[in-house]
């Protein structure tokens, strides 16, 4: 599995913004990424139309508490996000990438997300 990393650029510099985790699919609720994985630039031109996308809150993500750079998004509360803002909760299954903070994720597993990808 590839993570896609989304970069802004600041002051010349490229920013790791978002990581773009595949969906896959699983018999439980429950998907489990690794930082560590491999990974490869996700360009402006990458977005089009077709492109499904669901942000992930921090309040979805866990930490995995004996791997330092895996964590979990837990799809249920995906959902309730999703119906809290009015969006289709089966989203979480229909989509192509889940969107999560570089910053979400290095608050959360406390370890250097930015740094990695850079």
């Amino acid at each position: 599995m590839k993570l896609k990393i989304y970069y802004d650029e600041i002051d010349g510099e490229l920013q790791p913004k978002w990581v773009m985790l595949p969906r896959y699919d699983a018999e439980h609720h429950v998907r489990t990424y690794s930082v560590e994985a491999p990974y490869e630039r996700f360009y402006k031109e990458d977005f089009h139309d077709d492109l499904k996308l669901v942000s992930i809150t921090q309040g979805a993500l866990t930490q995995c508490p004996f791997i330092d750079h895996q964590f979990d998004i837990n799809l249920h509360q995906v959902q309730r996000d999703l119906i809290r803002q009015d969006h289709d909760p089966e989203a979480v299954y229909e989509t192509d990438y889940y969107i999560v903070l570089v910053d979400d994720l290095e608050e959360l597993l406390e370890y250097n997300v930015f740094e990695r990808f850079l």
